[in-house]
């Protein structure tokens, strides 16, 4: 709230809700995050603990992944954790080539179901992003253009193949 206050930023997105009288949520998402394997060539499906005692956890760094990996160990989900990826689109490659599995937002997984399989977490985790801004920076175009941008869900990037 601290570059809004000093107006260093019109537009503010954080994963909460923070509103005092001063500035407006203007957006809000909510998901929850999934296990991210590859599409198993079995006829079952693959279940969490097949997959976290086999596979290799590869984490996609972002601003909620200290907080899910907070809610996994209250909960006592243990995974071999191998590192972290910023470029999800590099981690998602990795995935479906079966050297790893994460957990991602299950909203990322759009046009990926072909090659991907999304498995419920033992619990649920949920992330929530809202677009917080003063009233009057929400009259502009800049402004209003990223928020459009936000709103529309990621497209998929046709693979080779």
């Amino acid at each position: 709230m601290d570059a809004l206050i000093k107006e260093v930023a019109d537009i503010l997105i954080l994963p909460g809700t923070v509103l005092n009288e001063h500035y407006l949520e203007h957006h809000c998402w909510s998901d929850h995050y999934v296990l991210v394997a590859a599409r198993s060539k079995q006829a079952t499906p693959q279940s969490f603990a097949e997959l976290s005692q086999v596979s290799r956890y590869v984490a996609w760094r972002h601003p909620g992944v200290e907080r899910l990996h907070q809610q996994l160990a209250s909960a006592q989900v243990r995974l071999s954790q191998r590192g972290e990826l910023t470029c999800l689109d590099t981690l998602l490659d990795l995935v479906a080539k079966r050297h790893c599995i994460s957990i991602l937002p299950r909203a990322l997984l759009n046009g990926r179901f072909r090659e991907l399989e999304s498995i419920p977490l033992p619990l649920t985790v949920m992330r929530h992003i809202s677009v917080v801004a003063r009233p009057a920076s929400l009259l502009s175009n800049a402004a209003n253009a990223v928020i459009q941008a936000l709103k529309k869900p990621p497209v998929a990037i046709p693979q080779p193949y």
